[in-house]
């Protein structure tokens, strides 16, 4: 859910800087920010004046020296005649003569000098025009624009601002172009129309972006001085000479970007050299422009998805920095003008409101977090109450760390507390917290690579140290809050006491079945060797009786002891094998009783999982019961059958007598181990033959059960689980 939600103020931050950044390009918001980065840079795209130029220059001091103007046409056609003395290659004469001169010879004068020479002149436009025009066009009086190789016109166009970026190599009159003075000039000197004029026509767009050069950039002489022969014609020679005024009282100025204020004249000479060298400034298409503006913060958003915060700011100043320098060198290097204060603009707005976005992001998972975690009032307090939001975020998790830290003193306590050694690793078995007691195993006898191979083995299996310690592993895995396993906890319970203990029994245990059966032994073989001879034959029957009746305990007991430390270990049986090998080996008692053991198996196979030996002694011992307390000449009946009950499938042994039965003060104890003698009924003693049947039993998860017989005997049902093959 948070992701989907980081997702979707992702792209309304995207969609918005888009909007953004596009609506500022389209809709001109910050065209006056752009123009000032433009008008500071252009003067480094100008190209150096060509020696070529040449402005002949009607200022202040020929003004002074000549008269007021306007002059008369007779000294134009003066200084026209001395130029064309020294052959230049064209003459721009930016002089309007759109109307006639008040002595008619004046006007022939000048166009008499305007042949000698190739002249350029320009033509009047009044805006806004009449009759719908856009503007009309005012065309130098007859002599002169007969006696003019080219026409061209002089308009400026402003942008809102009042500067003057571009120029319009030609204006459309009449469904004609009319080429700049500056394109005729070119053309009278060059023959041929110039590069850039060929590309706007091509498009059908004649403006064209100039690169001005300060005031002053070019080489310039006063008209006086051409007038008064001054000028050595060396110096006019195949030259392109632009003739305008200069003078701060004729009004011929326009402020020009990255130049100021400059002349007319100064203009069309700024023009004419980006001809010459064919270096103009060209303004990206709109849909490059969108691009520009809105990219840079598409590519900042996406990086914000995969960093750092720290990285985040260092890409914030790379974005921007490059998108500030790239316009800049496309400007300077390759004349291209991409206007990037929309896109500044937007990364301005795209990082803060990211980080605004992510803060709060922060700020709501840190108090869902410290809601849930203050929910267990036992770990966390509440939160002060009157602070701001912000206030109240900190003091609450300044108390959580500090409940933390007592929870984790907690379990350090509660771990150097346990008494067994107490191991904490990581999944690739790596330390992370040992108590006292494992980490004086581990600077002993105890190896970290035995603590990894423990907790990646399988099966526990018990460890012993080389000083004789044995240990019982336990193994946890260690999770986190979501439940995934971070590590293990490995607890080593000591049980030496337990395997000393084990060793001290199994010691007894062959004490009893070899030590002291020996002695008894040897007592049934004296007094059945020669009975009579050195003592009376009923007292020799007696001690025998004894005897075996204490071989007959130790033999129980040791199998006793045995069964219960051994794991047990089952296999497919069958339980009538295992009560025909015990009615064979009662037999013998029975055939010297004449008691009769009947046994109703049927053909079937009763199988069942378990010890085939166990199960074998099980029978045997009921059996040897119910034939020892059975009369001479009794029966004693053993019926194996196969029972369903409550859908589970079972084999039951039932063995009865024909005996009295167990009395009734007796049945309270009557599986226990060595319960009380009867002394009403002749031998019947204590013993360990029903404790070992119903440990038997316990062991294959059945049951061993005894009921009164109908007829007075005693009844032992011996019920065990099928195995799965019997089903």
């Amino acid at each position: 859910m948070a992701r989907v939600r980081l997702l979707l103020e992702w792209a309304a931050i995207a969609l918005l800087a888009l909007a953004v950044s596009c609506g500022l390009v389209l809709g001109g918001g910050v065209s006056r920010l752009d123009s000032a980065l433009y008008d500071g840079l252009i003067r480094f795209r100008a190209a150096p004046p060509s020696d070529r130029i040449l402005i002949v220059a009607i200022d202040d001091a020929s003004v002074a020296a000549i008269g007021h103007w306007p002059w008369r046409r007779d000294i134009h056609a003066q200084a026209l005649t001395r130029m064309a003395a020294a052959r230049p290659a064209a003459i721009a004469y930016d002089v309007l003569f759109t109307e006639p001169a008040p002595r008619p010879a004046e006007d022939i004068a000048l166009a008499e000098a305007m042949r000698r020479v190739p002249v350029s002149l320009p033509i009047l436009l009044e805006a806004p025009g009449t009759a719908g025009r856009e503007f009309d066009a005012t065309l130098p009086i007859s002599p002169e624009r007969e006696a003019a190789a080219a026409l061209g016109h002089v308009a400026l166009p402003h942008d809102p601002d009042g500067s003057a970026r571009a120029a319009l190599l030609a204006l459309d009159i009449d469904g004609r172009p009319l080429p700049h003075l500056a394109e005729t000039t070119y053309r009278l000197a060059n023959r041929v129309p110039s590069p850039a004029f060929g590309r706007a026509a091509a498009h059908d767009d004649y403006r064209v972006f100039v690169p001005y050069a300060a005031a002053g950039s070019f080489r310039t002489v006063p008209f006086k001085d051409v007038l008064a022969g001054e000028v050595p014609q060396g110096f006019l020679e195949d030259k392109l000479i632009l003739v305008g005024a200069t003078a701060a009282g004729l009004g011929d100025r326009h402020f020009v970007a990255g130049a100021g204020t400059l002349p007319g004249v100064e203009v069309q000479a700024n023009l004419l050299n980006a001809l010459l060298v064919d270096r103009f400034v060209q303004l990206a298409s709109m849909p490059w422009r969108l691009l520009f503006a809105g990219l840079p913060s598409i590519i900042l958003l996406l990086l914000f998805l995969r960093l750092r915060p720290t990285q985040s700011l260092l890409a914030v100043l790379a974005i921007f920095t490059v998108t500030a320098m790239l316009p800049i060198a496309l400007l300077l290097l390759a004349g291209i003008w991409i206007p990037p204060v929309s896109a500044l603009l937007a990364l301005a707005l795209v990082y803060p409101l990211w980080g605004w976005r992510r803060l709060s992001a922060i700020h709501r998972a840190m108090s869902d977090e410290l809601t849930r975690f203050g929910a267990d009032s036992a770990i966390t307090p509440s939160a002060p109450v009157g602070l701001d939001p912000t206030g109240s975020n900190a003091l609450a998790l300044s108390s959580s760390i500090a409940r933390l830290r007592d929870l984790k003193q907690f379990v350090a306590d509660t771990i150097e507390g346990v008494a067994d050694p107490l191991i904490v690793t990581t999944l690739s078995g790596e330390l992370l917290l040992a108590n006292q007691p494992a980490q004086l195993l581990l600077d002993g006898p105890l190896d970290l690579s035995e603590v990894t191979r423990l907790i990646r083995a399988p099966l526990a299996e018990d460890l012993t140290l080389s000083d004789g310690r044995s240990f019982s592993p336990r193994k946890t895995p260690l999770t986190g809050a979501r439940a995934e396993q971070r590590g293990w906890i490995l607890l080593l319970a000591d049980i030496t006491a337990i395997r000393t203990a084990e060793r001290d029994r199994e010691a007894a245990i062959e004490f009893l079945s070899h030590d002291m059966r020996s002695p008894q032994a040897a007592i049934v073989a004296l007094v059945e060797g020669e009975p009579g001879k050195d003592i009376p034959e009923s007292l020799a029957r007696r001690l025998a009786g004894h005897a075996r009746r204490t071989l007959r305990l130790a033999d129980d007991f040791v199998q006793f002891a045995r069964l219960e430390g051994a794991t047990f270990q089952p296999e497919e049986i069958d339980v009538a094998d295992c009560l025909a090998e015990a009615s064979d080996s009662v037999w013998p008692l029975a055939n010297a009783k004449g008691v009769r053991v009947v046994v109703d198996a049927g053909e079937e196979p009763h199988c069942v999982r378990g010890e085939h030996q166990a199960l074998t002694r099980t029978l045997l011992n009921l059996l040897d019961n119910a034939v020892k307390f059975s009369p001479e000449g009794g029966e004693v009946r053993c019926t194996l059958e196969e029972v369903v009950e409550e859908g589970a499938t079972w084999q039951r042994v039932e063995i009865r007598d024909a005996g009295s039965g167990v009395p009734s003060e007796q049945l309270p104890w009557l599986f226990e181990r060595f319960g009380p003698t009867s002394k009403e009924k002749k031998g019947l003693s204590a013993g360990l033959g029903l404790a070992y049947a119903r440990t038997v039993a316990e062991r294959h998860h059945g049951v061993l059960v005894y009921r009164a017989a109908p007829d007075g005997g005693a009844c032992f049902t011996l019920v065990l689980p099928a195995s799965p093959g019997a089903v």
